[in-house]
């Protein structure tokens, strides 16, 4: 892959994490049962230093992963409209605003709660507006993967509290660079490689320097709510033990310029890729590394991932820094 612009990619970047490993057979969709036919509302949420995303990153979102999988009726650049606090609006891309700093511990807490309550209230808005023929879709990328694995377990307690509300079929997560995956998520790998590196004092050290205590150790849930996850192969984030085993921290750093690319893919690129299922619920879709990584980041950058509240969140992160609230 072409790895020109790499401290482009590097600031992008930032603290994202993500993690995801496939094996079967190519598909040009992830799913060909089409999980999103009868979708026709999506929350969207962003990855680090992307608190809001913009119009072109939900389109792009919806274009690139959500149409393959069959989201308003295979819509294309839907229209897009900004939640006031967790509360629906009326548009079928739906943006959440959630903190995405670089304190991915904190910052990861409160955005699963804010997507807690974004769902409640867009089912108790409508109790009938979403059913299995009628999911309600929420997409996540990077940070926003491990905010939607934490929200899981959220939304499923308050499920069963109020007698089965959001049963699990009427809900689908969609997320690109999950961080939180089994096997390679780096949520789960990155203590005990660190450790070995450099050993637990440092490691502790380096854990509450970026607040990280809350999701190390985070796994996406596998029985709770289905869930899509597309991962680009080498992504040093999504693949991040695979890196790590094969070229050590080199080889992470490496991969985390790959995860900048996602919404700046072609759907061809995309399409080259294998499926499996992980668990009851979890279906992987590994994207080949077989792309044009300069071109990605070019439609990246124009697809919104540098413009969706980059500076708010660098702000934000600051605040926390320096006063331990934001």
């Amino acid at each position: 892959m072409n790895r020109s612009l790499t401290l482009a990619k590097a600031a992008m970047v930032g603290m994202s994490f993500g993690a995801a490993t496939a094996l079967g057979l190519p598909a040009a969709n992830a799913d060909a049962d089409d999980p999103l036919a009868g979708s026709d509302t999506a929350i969207i949420i962003g990855g680090t230093f992307e608190p809001t995303p913009d119009t072109a990153f939900a389109q792009a979102a919806e274009n690139l992963y959500l149409h393959p999988l069959g989201f308003d009726d295979g819509a294309t650049s839907s229209t897009v409209c900004d939640m006031v606090g967790t509360d629906p609006c009326a548009a079928p891309l739906q943006v959440l605003t959630t903190p995405e700093l670089i304190q991915q511990g904190p910052s990861s807490l409160t955005g699963a709660d804010d997507l807690t309550l974004a769902v409640e209230n867009e089912f108790n808005a409508d109790p009938t507006a979403f059913s299995a023929e009628h999911p309600l879709t929420i997409f996540g990328y990077s940070q926003g993967a491990a905010v939607e694995s934490l929200a899981m377990s959220q939304i499923h307690d308050y499920s069963v509290l109020h007698g089965d509300l959001i049963p699990s079929a009427d809900l689908h997560f969609v997320s690109i660079g999950d961080i939180s995956l089994p096997v390679d998520g780096v949520d789960s790998n990155l203590v005990p490689d660190l450790d070995s590196l450099f050993g637990p004092t440092l490691t502790n050290d380096f854990v509450n320097f970026f607040k990280l205590n809350g999701v190390i150790g985070n796994v996406t849930p596998d029985d709770l709510y289905p869930a899509t996850i597309y991962t680009l192969d080498g992504d040093g984030f999504a693949d991040f033990q695979q890196d790590f085993t094969s070229g050590g921290l080199l080889g992470v750093i490496e991969g985390i310029f790959v995860h900048a690319d996602y919404l700046g893919l072609t759907p061809t690129e995309i399409a080259d890729a294998t499926t499996s299922t992980y668990g009851s619920d979890l279906t992987l879709v590994n994207i080949s590394d077989d792309i044009n990584s300069f071109a990605a980041l070019i439609g990246a950058i124009d697809n919104g991932v540098a413009s969706s509240g980059f500076f708010e969140s660098l702000f934000d992160s600051l605040q926390l820094f320096l006063t331990n609230t934001f």
